[in-house]
């Protein structure tokens, strides 16, 4: 049986990877891509982190399950990955960042290490958390231009703690091992809060960036006509003022937050190669995101989109399963179920990684709930490469993602046989208008929930409380 080491980020896009043209540098990333297998287009299930990540563990849909939104606790008795992985006789840790909501934090998990940065009840984050300080806020969509530049931020102090803990792990399995105390493998999962904002990265990586994004004209030039780019119509609610020079600023400390995820990546990908290699035993290292960043394009900072931006993440794979490159789209969906056959090692040891990960081609389906004026809309997206089925509503749109990689241009018009294509992998208009209505109920129960958290201010063990020197105002 393989050991398992699963990173996971937070709003990571793919488009500031070393795999494409981007001004972030991403050197361990493209290492252990070379070394292993990547693919060039891996989806999210959802474009927001509860329902994507909540999703990912188990293995179902967010329709299926019911989450939509971020103040949703997957229930109690979902079984996940963690559990399937027990029952299989692995030991199952978690280091970091995974978003559950409520008193159980860890759904399935044998340990859980180093919390998480975001609350764990209801009421007491975004600007409630007098920790953060001038952050205070800064992690939602609605305040993540108040916190831009150079400076420590509570995203850069978690993340320092996670990998901390994770190098540490690794280190006391090392000895159990070479001590022959340690015989179960292992499923560790490490999870970052960066590049998510606020937009703050160390004083000398946001210099860096700041400048190569001034001299880098023809990058700078297309970058600065996707600002523009009109949004759907649908999308009207998460549109954000915001100036050239301030998103160009938000862009220096993404690029920021990138390069340093990356080297915590190579850090633990040696540490954990080396106690493989030393004790002979199949391993595998993935890494992936839970959702994408718009970055200001079209408007839009965060995710919550189906645009590529904030639907596409990056995907790679090192270890025991060969090496290569597949366009073949994947989604997080599929990355659950490819890590329950890499346990099965008895009956995957031959498959190759993208077979394990991606052995049937079916569509990929993306599934958000939209807020526009007041009201709740259901959209979608089928990934029928390459092409994009959308429907907002009643509203279908087609994008040619090779002819067309901004999204530009609906063609349902010109190929209703790519719609008809897509139809049978939406909801039915009767399961879309029952999660609208779960949706609008739960979100009445959230109010409730919130007005007893600001009323009570719960103990929340589980997430990390931020050092004084995490909330201090970057500078610009």
């Amino acid at each position: 049986m393989r050991d398992i080491l699963l990173v996971m980020s937070d709003q990571h896009c793919w488009a500031y990877t070393g795999f494409c043209d981007s001004p972030a540098d991403t050197p361990n990333m493209e290492r252990i891509a070379g070394e292993g297998w990547r693919w060039e287009r891996c989806y999210c299930n959802a474009p927001l982190c509860v329902p994507s990540r909540m999703s990912f563990l188990s293995g179902l849909l967010p329709s299926e399950l019911g989450i939509f939104n971020n103040d949703t606790a997957l229930p109690i008795d979902m079984p996940t990955i963690a559990h399937d992985l027990g029952t299989m006789g692995y030991r199952t840790v978690l280091i970091g960042r995974m978003h559950f909501k409520g008193d159980d934090q860890n759904h399935g998990f044998d340990e859980r290490l180093a919390g998480d940065i975001t609350s764990q009840y209801w009421g007491t984050g975004g600007k409630n958390r007098t920790d953060f300080g001038a952050f205070a806020g800064t992690t939602n969509r609605k305040h993540c231009l108040e916190a831009v530049g150079g400076g420590y931020s509570p995203v850069m102090a978690y993340d320092e703690r996670v990998l901390k803990t994770a190098l540490e792990f690794l280190g006391g399995l090392q000895r159990e091992r070479q001590r022959g105390e340690q015989r179960e493998p292992v499923f560790l999962t490490v999870g970052f809060y960066g590049p998510h904002f606020p937009f703050a990265c160390s004083p000398k990586l946001y210099q860096k960036y700041k400048e190569r994004l001034e001299v880098e004209s023809e990058d700078k030039e297309n970058w600065r006509k996707g600002l523009g780019f009109p949004a759907l119509s649908e999308y009207s609610d998460y549109l954000q003022s915001c100036t050239e020079e301030k998103a160009m600023d938000c862009r220096a400390a993404y690029c920021g937050l990138v390069e340093t995820l990356d080297r915590y990546l190579g850090e633990l990908y040696d540490a954990f190669c080396r106690i493989e290699r030393e004790s002979g035993r199949q391993y595998v290292f993935l890494y992936t995101s839970d959702h994408g960043e718009q970055l200001g394009k079209r408007g839009i900072f965060g995710k919550q989109t189906l645009y590529e931006d904030a639907v596409r993440v990056p995907f790679i794979a090192a270890g025991s399963g060969g090496a290569g490159t597949t366009e073949d789209p994947v989604s997080l969906l599929d990355v659950s179920r490819g890590i329950l056959r890499l346990a099965a090692s008895d009956e995957n040891a031959e498959l190759s990684f993208s077979e394990i990960f991606r052995p049937d081609k079916s569509p990929i389906r993306i599934q958000q709930i939209l807020e526009r004026e007041g009201s709740l809309l259901m959209a979608e997206a089928v990934i029928c490469y390459p092409y994009k089925i959308v429907r907002i509503g009643e509203k279908i749109r087609v994008f040619h993602l090779l002819e067309d990689p901004d999204e530009e241009t609906d063609i349902s018009a010109q190929r209703p046989d790519v719609v008809q294509m897509a139809v049978p992998y939406f909801m039915t208009d009767q399961e879309a208008a029952a999660c609208l209505k779960r949706e609008k109920e739960q979100r009445l129960r959230h109010q409730r929930l919130k007005a007893w958290g600001k009323a009570k201010h719960p103990a929340e063990p589980a997430v990390m409380v931020m050092p004084e020197a995490a909330r201090h105002k970057p500078v610009e």
